[in-house]
């Protein structure tokens, strides 16, 4: 099983912004993703639509399935 990590954020005017990063580490700790997350408000020059405060953070399992294609 895949785990990604999304990363839940506000912008300016209470914009919604999130993050969904593959394949990441599920046994990352909270003080891990949150130090992870402060780092991108802190360089959020590079986004057109910074992130200003921090949300919430979630791993999210999946299965995934190649597909054999003749």
């Amino acid at each position: 099983m895949a785990t990604d990590l999304k990363l839940y954020f506000t912008g300016a005017g209470d914009r919604k912004i999130n993050f969904s990063l593959p394949y990441a580490d599920a046994s990352a700790t909270a003080a891990d993703v949150k130090a992870l997350m402060q780092g991108m408000i802190t360089n959020g020059d590079i986004y057109s639509d910074a992130p200003t405060a921090i949300v919430k953070a979630e791993f999210v399992g999946r299965t995934v399935t190649p597909v054999t294609l003749p």
